[in-house]
């Protein structure tokens, strides 16, 4: 609460401040990056949302699939999460328009926040490859930032929509989106709601794979523009899901519901010296069940587990003037994820030796997250100074204030660790620095470097007994775990003509300190005692780490109408302590496209190529996985200017193949590996006003 009045306070004093000097200019408070004079942001990435709406993913984290550089790791259909060059989970930092955050209930991620918006609500996805900003909280491998639809100005429509609806052949799959919008001089309102309800698909050999799900949900944002150069704008996100099933997990999803509200402030040129003011309140609430009741276990024990997840936090950031080539970003932020929840066992039949059977069943409740928190107040400071007209310099430094709690231990996690379970306060300082020179006309060549850190999850630090690993064994939290650092860096140079450009980005990540776990044999499991595997992992530090790999990549345009990509991606990754590969590693993987597009056609005819993944970790019982090449196409027609149909047919010749990150199947009548959807053909419809 000290934290909270402290930060609340500086705001109230910030805003007094930016009202008493405001002038006038146009504001916009969804942008993640302000560029300087001129370009620096050659490591940062936009995906567009027209490039979404062509492939249609049906799940956040399937938005990811064909970028560079990213791969997808799959527990089931729904709630997928990005992993970019060997980075995920927390270590990469996922928001919504410019430092709103989520965080999943289900200590095994069935619900991570990508999964909490739409697809079809985004107007584009900033990404920045690195630990190189520090105005939008810790970050460790990356930033995604999702960027929402913002009010449409430019056609003098005061109001507008579209509608779209559309069938998926493989899995009998329905969706359909409504988007409407309102804009004036002073106010604007938009909605955005859609409801998808996807089915079990086949796979390339026909096997029927476990993934179906239903999703519904509503996203609205109201904004005012006080004056012309101030803004307050309002957004709430809901969405629920139902009957999810997670094939490569324990337990399914009976529902999953998040609701998301944030409120924003901007102001521009307060005067000679500030030119912006941003300031972002939030609180993230999820309600998420799980249980068993779908699989062959259920015979022996009905688990249900109700967790939830909050967070709140806010920012507030002034963007200053230090002279003629000189601006600097300087502000606060503080985030709040709290976690609680619990596991109800009705045990019916101990399966172990000799089966014995409890009549009436004998109740268990294990505790899921023992009602623990963390804290992280952080102040920043980001400078761009253009040393001269080809040389642009940026240099930020984060300090991190973070603290945790356990409200409510499990007695035997007490037992654990002799009573002390209380993880001390840290301070986590970070710093970047970045260069970027023309070389020659639309060239340029950056070199980036920096020392990230990240603090520990709850589920690292708090998780007693519980199988969220990609093996078979039970996970124990570490409350003594130190913050993993990443010092890493980057050189990437790009090259643009009139009709192509070429990039390349060579990276190498030193980690100390790095988060895994470690198998401890003299800590017998807490469930099933007689099942294997023995022992429990424990989650704990690596001394040293290592990734290093590349992107790189061409875009050529010609016959003025066609459009040809290629880029390709690698990460070598190694656990130098233990002397073997880090797990969960994707292969070297090739996206590309050719595209045909003229003022009423646009096509795709998309290939992905991942060699095999033979770099495995040991320690994880993690599988080698066999390469494949999927090839999609893609068909937009637009007949008339309120109308498109679009049409595709993804993985064309029915490949039977594994993403290396997808988990397999645990728990199920059928083991095998979670395989991906064969051929499937779709079409949908989509109508503007």
């Amino acid at each position: 609460m000290k934290h909270i009045k402290l930060t609340i306070s500086a705001i109230i004093i910030i805003l007094f401040y930016a009202d008493a000097y405001s002038q006038a200019d146009t504001v916009y408070i969804e942008e993640i990056l302000v560029s300087a004079k001129r370009s620096d942001d050659v490591i940062k990435t936009n995906i567009n949302g027209k490039v979404l709406e062509i492939e249609n993913p049906h799940d956040g984290g399937a938005m990811f699939k064909n970028q560079v550089g990213f791969s997808v790791e799959k527990r089931g259909n729904y709630g997928m999460e990005p992993v970019l060059r060997g980075f995920k989970y927390s270590q990469l930092n996922v928001q919504f328009d410019g430092g709103t955050h989520s965080a999943n209930a289900c200590p095994n991620r069935m619900d991570p926040a990508i999964s909490q918006i739409s697809p079809e609500e985004i107007e584009k996805i900033e990404i920045i490859k690195g630990p190189y900003n520090v105005r939008f909280g810790a970050v460790l491998g990356g930033i995604i930032n999702i960027v929402s639809k913002r009010p449409n100005r430019k056609g003098g429509k005061p109001f507008s929509g579209s509608f779209d609806g559309g069938f998926q052949s493989n899995g009998g799959n329905y969706y359909s989106n409504v988007f409407a919008e309102t804009v004036g001089k002073k106010y604007d309102f938009s909605v955005n709601a859609g409801y998808k309800d996807y089915g079990n698909y086949k796979s390339g050999s026909g096997q029927e794979i476990a993934s179906s799900f239903t999703r519904w949900g509503f996203t609205v944002k109201a904004g005012m523009n006080i004056k012309q150069n101030q803004r307050l704008q309002f957004t709430l996100r809901q969405s629920s899901a139902r009957d999810i099933l997670y094939a490569g997990l324990p337990m399914d999803a009976n529902k999953d519901n998040s609701t998301i509200a944030s409120l924003d402030y901007g102001l521009g040129n307060l005067n000679k010296s500030v030119f912006s003011l941003k300031i972002k309140g939030y609180g993230s609430f999820v309600d998420h069940e799980m249980s068993n009741e779908r699989r062959p276990a259920y015979k022996f024990t009905h688990a249900v587990s109700p967790v939830e997840a909050q967070v709140f936090g806010g920012r507030a950031e002034l963007g200053l003037k230090m002279g003629s080539h000189n601006i600097m970003y300087a502000g606060l932020d503080f985030k709040q994820i709290a976690k609680q929840g619990y596991r109800d066992r009705e045990v019916f039949i101990n399966p172990c030796p000799p089966n014995q059977v409890f009549d009436p069943p004998k109740e268990f409740r294990d505790k899921t997250w023992q009602d623990s928190k963390k804290n992280d107040l952080g102040v920043f400071i980001e400078n761009k100074y253009q040393l001269s007209e080809k040389l642009l310099w940026l240099v930020g430094l984060r300090i991190d204030y973070v603290s945790f709690s356990v409200n409510d231990p499990e007695a035997d996690f007490l037992e654990q660790y002799n009573n002390d379970i209380q993880p001390g306060s840290r301070i986590d300082p970070a710093f970047t620095s970045s260069f970027t020179w023309s070389l020659a006309k639309e060239m340029n060549l950056q070199w980036a470097a920096a020392r990230a850190v990240r603090s520990p999850d709850l589920s690292e630090l708090f998780i007693n007994h519980l199988s969220v690993g990609m093996d078979a064994y039970e996970y124990l939290g570490n409350p003594n775990l130190k913050s993993e650092v990443n010092y890493q860096t980057d050189v990437k140079i790009e090259k643009n003509w009139k009709n192509m450009t070429v990039f390349g980005d060579l990276f190498y990540s030193f980690l100390n300190n790095y988060i895994t776990a470690k198998l401890d044999t003299s800590i017998a499991r807490k469930y099933l005692k007689c099942k294997p595997p023995k022992g429990t992992k424990v989650f704990s530090n690596v001394d040293k780490a290592f990734m290093t790999g590349f992107e790189a990549g061409l875009d050529v345009v010609f016959l003025e109408n066609f459009t040809y990509s290629f880029g390709a991606a690698y990460t070598y990754a190694q656990n130098t302590s233990w002397d073997e590969p880090l797990s969960e590693i994707p292969p070297f993987t090739i996206n590309t496209f050719l595209a045909y597009k003229v003022s009423k056609v646009n096509t795709r005819v998309h290939a992905r190529i991942a060699s095999e993944q033979g770099r495995v970790s040991t320690s994880f019982m993690e599988s080698a996985t066999p390469g494949f090449t999927v090839l999609d196409f893609y068909f937009t027609y637009s007949p008339w200017e309120f109308m498109d149909v679009s049409m595709a047919v993804t993985n064309i010749f029915d490949e039977n193949y594994v993403e290396h990150l997808s988990r397999a199947y645990k728990a199920m009548d059928t083991q095998s590996l979670y395989y991906e959807p064969g051929r499937g053909f779709n079409l949908g419809v989509k109508f503007m006003f």
